[in-house]
């Protein structure tokens, strides 16, 4: 059987360690030479190590496939530059781009530093934006040619924002929008741009305990977190046979999910008149405050209540209040 990447030059960010080495080895599986990109740190973004790369690197040459290791930081701009020409100058082409990298620094957004917040937005949204910037500077200059993809790594955490984690929620969020916006500017080019939301056990759910103890590894039968499931569902996305772009999906465990995006589910018309503010409030008096979507997160697929129950009582609570 053919492999459906085979000529394909590929570079995944993140690749030293849980998911980016899981994608890293699936595409190299499939025939594609990979870039195995890792800075090395800890989940907080903190230090710097080689051995990740080299090691994910020698695995993939060892099965007989070809990679090569690289340690630049994504979420400097120059340096996510020097990644790309590493890719260029060490297999003379680009044709996928995994932006997997990415770290977390929980907790609320008044209890976080400006630190916290700049770490977590660099590594997650700013690491994403900078490759694509880069790869796409490479594609224009070559010319447009069918076949390329990004895919691009979010979250339940940035399809469904819960409170806890406020940084780390709004750059997954902001990764879905760099993914519907570069959709649009990138199709010219023959560039694919997806983004997986994925379900899995990694170095980020085992630092919080909640995640680390619905995400275990089962004692014995089908592991759900295992972040090997969600590897075929990126090489999808990176292959030609995916037919989509500018979507959302997600996947855990043998459930794949695809989302809607940002989609309005209202419209209220005031007939060619300004609107005020109190015929806002007659026009929204029946509607539900909160959104009941189906809220997709580890272990649970439930009818979502944003904002939750708790948020609106403590509101009414402080009103009665007053």
């Amino acid at each position: 059987m053919s492999k459906i990447l085979a000529g394909k030059v590929a570079v995944v960010t993140g690749a030293g360690r849980g998911l980016g080495r899981c994608h890293a080895l699936a595409l190299a599986a499939q025939g594609a030479a990979i870039v195995v990109n890792d800075l090395g740190g800890s989940d907080r973004g903190e230090g710097g190590d080689t051995a990740p790369a080299e090691a994910v690197a020698a695995e993939i040459r060892a099965m007989g496939g070809n990679a090569i290791a690289n340690t630049d930081s994504v979420s400097d701009w120059a340096s996510a530059g020097r990644l790309i020409d590493a890719a260029v100058d060490g297999f003379g082409r680009l044709d996928i781009l995994v932006n997997n990298a990415g770290i977390s620094r929980f907790g609320t957004l008044d209890t976080g530093t400006q630190a916290d917040w700049d770490l977590t937005i660099a590594a997650n949204l700013t690491g994403s934006a900078a490759t694509t910037y880069w790869a796409s500077q490479h594609w224009k200059t070559a010319g447009p040619e069918a076949g390329r993809a990004i895919v691009n790594t979010s979250s339940p955490a940035g399809t469904n924002p819960l409170p806890g984690s406020t940084a780390y929620c709004v750059s997954k969020a902001g990764v879905i929008a760099l993914t519907i916006a570069t959709a649009g500017e990138l199709a010219a080019l023959g560039v694919r741009v997806n983004a997986v939301a994925p379900m899995a056990r990694t170095r980020l759910t085992d630092a919080v305990p909640e995640l680390d103890d619905i995400m275990r590894k089962p004692d014995h039968g089908f592991d759900r977190a295992a972040p090997e499931n969600v590897s075929p569902l990126v090489t999808y996305l990176a292959s030609p046979q995916c037919r989509f772009t500018g979507r959302v999906f997600g996947v855990e465990g043998d459930d794949l999910f695809l989302f809607d995006g940002f989609s309005a589910n209202g419209h209220y018309n005031n007939r060619q008149t300004q609107w005020t503010a109190e015929r806002i409030a007659g026009a929204l008096e029946a509607v539900d405050v909160q959104d009941r979507g189906l809220m997709i997160l580890p272990g649970a697929r439930i009818p979502g209540a944003q904002p939750s129950d708790q948020v609106l009582d403590t509101l009414i609570d402080l009103a009665r209040q007053g």
